[in-house]
């Protein structure tokens, strides 16, 4: 029997391991850029079910968790393409804090997330998911750099240009 054959018990092992570590955070990473559950456990699954068909055609994964954001992010973009829109409602609502690092804080008042979350939605992208997997998900610049094939450096002034840019688009947009 092929070892990366369905019905392998160490790809099973594996798959099965790699979907405990990381369906909820996929999950979280799809649903806070599509803010519908349902669409979110879709996408998840599409994402996992990928992945299932990668390693029974036998080939390795480098680092896994990578491979699976890189999954949910090209999943989240083709559904984007076939909806010919793009929104991030309520990402502030739902958890995006701008404390934890200094550069992002904007010195905000309680009202303000409302608006930086607009001012989110204007950023492409690219830039919003960076920003999501930066203060959301809260993963290493490094982990991040890896997934969009960046060193860390050129990530860590990426995400500084992205920064720059929501405060001038927020302050641009709302006077503040």
């Amino acid at each position: 029997m092929n070892p990366h054959t369905p019905g392998n018990p160490d790809l099973e092992k594996l798959f099965f391991e790699l979907f405990e570590a990381y369906n909820d955070t996929i999950f979280r990473f799809v649903y806070f850029q599509l803010r519908s559950r349902e669409q979110a456990l879709d996408i998840t699954q599409e994402v996992f079910m990928n992945t299932w068909r990668y390693l029974a055609q036998g080939k390795q994964l480098e680092n896994p968790e990578a491979f699976l954001y890189r999954s949910a992010r090209n999943a989240v973009i083709d559904f984007y393409k076939k909806k010919k829109s793009l929104s991030l409602d309520g990402l502030m609502e739902d958890g995006f804090e701008p404390g934890g690092d200094d550069e992002l804080n904007l010195h905000l008042k309680q009202g303000d997330l409302n608006l930086i979350a607009e001012a989110v939605r204007m950023l492409d992208p690219k830039d919003q998911q960076i920003l999501l997997l930066r203060y959301t998900e809260e993963l290493p610049i490094e982990e991040i750099a890896e997934q969009f094939g960046k060193s860390t450096n050129a990530m860590t002034v990426q995400i500084h240009r992205i920064i720059q840019k929501l405060k001038k688009i927020y302050e641009t947009t709302y006077g503040r």
